[in-house]
């Protein structure tokens, strides 16, 4: 996730719209064309390596919505994105502080029409859409775009490496490379057998295939979800609670959720079973694991303000 403070004090001083910052005065929640604009600026910002968008006059916005227009009309699953609290000029404002999209850039799923309040049609977005900030617009990609992206993905892969090169020119004295003897193996020699564990201390060899261990994509996740309750329908934003406030990631609980190197996190039947467990030993498991999430957000923006 983006340091914050690197754009809101650009937002707060901007005049006129940019390359990283995207004003929009006169944004109106009930409009669903307002909604589906604010959508394509977070993609643009987010393939364009990062930005803004400034909701001037708006003091608050339903986070949840505009996490649910994002996984409806655009993909793979984009999460990373804070909304704050800004002031300009003296004036309330809203911030939604969007990070560069990591490893694939977010395409249109669907089309984004709607009808202005003059009854004109307008289309916001097309499907298979791919956009990209140019100056003040949030417009469809050209080759130069996409040229960028590439180059941004090389370079953080870059760093990566080096990253980890540095890990092993450091390593502490003692420190063993080990080489294991694997029986079973798939028809390309990849070792085939792997235990999932929290356990630190237990050694994690071999490999394999993410999309058997790990088969749902968050959609799919959520109609099993809804599929297995009883009289009750969970969405995207009722996930993402549950992942912040049990702090559930590829690092914490890597039999739950895996996060390939291109593409949206996968997460496994263990996790669905999971969530229907909770449920069903708490009825209201997934509005306390919302109301947790949005708790630590407002106490997180009273204490950079």
């Amino acid at each position: 996730m983006v340091d914050a403070s690197r754009f809101l004090s650009r937002a707060a001083e901007a005049r006129r719209s940019s390359k990283r910052v995207a004003l929009r005065d006169g944004f109106e929640p009930r409009a669903s064309g307002d909604w589906l604009e604010l959508v394509r600026d977070v993609t643009s910002l987010a393939n364009s390596g990062g930005g803004v968008v400034v909701l001037d006059g708006i003091t608050d916005i339903d986070e949840e919505r505009l996490h649910e227009q994002l996984a409806s009309y655009a993909e793979p699953e984009f999460e990373s994105f804070t909304v704050e609290e800004l002031a300009r000029a003296g004036r309330p404002a809203t911030a939604i502080v969007v990070s560069a999209a990591a490893n694939t850039p977010l395409v249109f799923s669907r089309q984004g029409r709607y009808r202005g309040a003059d009854g004109t049609e307008h289309v916001a977005f097309v499907r298979g859409g791919l956009y990209f900030r140019h100056g003040a617009r949030s417009e469809p990609a050209t080759g130069a775009d996409v040229r960028d992206f590439i180059k941004r993905q090389l370079d953080a892969t870059r760093s990566q490496w080096l990253a980890n090169i540095r890990q092993v020119m450091h390593a502490p004295d003692g420190a063993e490379v080990a080489v294991i003897e694997t029986a079973e193996r798939d028809e390309e020699g990849r070792p085939t057998l792997i235990r999932l564990t929290t356990d630190p201390h237990a050694p994690l060899y071999g490999q394999v295939d993410p999309d058997q261990s790990h088969p749902y994509r968050q959609k799919e996740v959520i109609r099993e979800v809804n599929a297995r309750l009883d009289g009750r329908n969970v969405n995207a934003f009722d996930v993402l609670s549950v992942r912040r406030v049990h702090a559930i990631t590829e690092e914490t609980r890597p039999e739950f959720v895996h996060v390939p190197k291109f593409g949206s996190p996968q997460y496994s039947d263990a996790f669905v079973d999971w969530l229907v467990t909770e449920n069903e030993r708490d009825p209201q498991f997934f509005s306390r694991a919302k109301a947790g999430y949005l708790a630590t957000r407002k106490r997180r923006r009273r204490t950079d303000s």
